[in-house]
């Protein structure tokens, strides 16, 4: 048991640190920065695929499946499009928005299965839903923007959990598929950069190289800790300790970065965090 938590507390708390990371490299567009993640990713996920025979075996087996590869592309969109919007939260200063993404992923992964996979709703979820739709529903209506990078991370992290279940495959070898099929979209991308010019990558200082060359471990570490510790620990104990990433996310975007909260706001992350302690009874009491 304290193994586990020490591996899963790492995996959220390297999560949580995200905002940190990425900020030291807010002077590389947004766009090339998620290419960075996925193309550094593949040498990562590789070693550890071929290390552990396992893993090994089950991307051999999800490559040889037409339909667990056509899956699997659709969940490397999603997730793609969830680290790119997330590396532009930080960019734009919207860490403390997209914080609240994180914090109604869960919520939203619930409904999804009510809805997709005709689960069954208790009293008590239920209620969690309905005060999490009406809380992030009053935070759209009292801000001064629309803050969709917070509804894009929440909706394709959810959504990226929803994939996730469809697909046999576990995490860091369905991983490696993911970063390889988005491989040649990457490498067409880099191309397009170096032709107009514009790659960051070896171009600025060696200070944002050894940042972007870490790129992939920094996306492949937290998950692999997080995999090692879920594995060990209950579902219900992995479910509420993830609420440690954004609520680390939430105090370094206002703290550290001195992001504003409105009253209203808070007013909204209040209801949503009420939601959540509903959601949490609920899944220890199994009810």
């Amino acid at each position: 048991m304290n193994k586990g938590l020490l591996l899963l507390l790492s995996g959220y708390i390297f999560w949580g640190g995200f905002p940190i990371y990425w900020s030291y490299l807010s002077h590389v567009a947004a766009s090339e920065i998620l290419a960075h993640r996925i193309f550094f990713a593949v040498p990562v996920l590789l070693i550890m695929v071929l290390i552990k025979r396992k893993w090994y075996l089950e991307f051999m087996a999800a490559i040889s499946s037409k339909k667990e590869v056509t899956n699997l592309l659709i969940s490397a969109i999603i997730i793609a499009v969830n680290w790119g919007v997330y590396i532009l939260a930080v960019n734009y200063g919207k860490i403390v928005e997209a914080s609240m993404g994180y914090f109604i992923s869960p919520l939203i992964q619930i409904l999804g299965g009510y809805i997709i996979f005709k689960e069954r709703l208790s009293s008590y979820k239920k209620v969690a839903v309905i005060i999490a739709i009406l809380s992030v529903s009053y935070y759209i209506l009292s801000g001064d923007s629309f803050p969709w990078i917070g509804l894009i991370v929440g909706f394709s992290f959810a959504s990226y959990g929803i994939a996730r279940k469809i697909i046999k495959t576990s995490s860091v070898p369905g991983l490696l598929v993911e970063t390889l099929l988005l491989l040649p979209l990457t490498i067409a991308f880099y191309v397009w950069l170096i032709s107009v010019n514009q790659l960051g990558f070896l171009s600025i200082n060696l200070s944002t190289d050894i940042l972007i060359i870490f790129a992939g471990l920094v996306t492949v570490v937290p998950l692999a800790l997080f995999t090692a510790g879920a594995k060990i620990l209950p579902m219900t104990t992995t479910g509420i300790l993830f609420f440690t990433t954004p609520s680390l996310q939430f105090i370094i975007g206002h703290f550290m970065f001195d992001e504003a909260i409105s009253q209203s706001q808070l007013f909204a992350f209040i209801g949503v965090w009420i939601a959540l302690a509903i959601y949490s009874i609920a899944l220890i009491k199994k009810i």
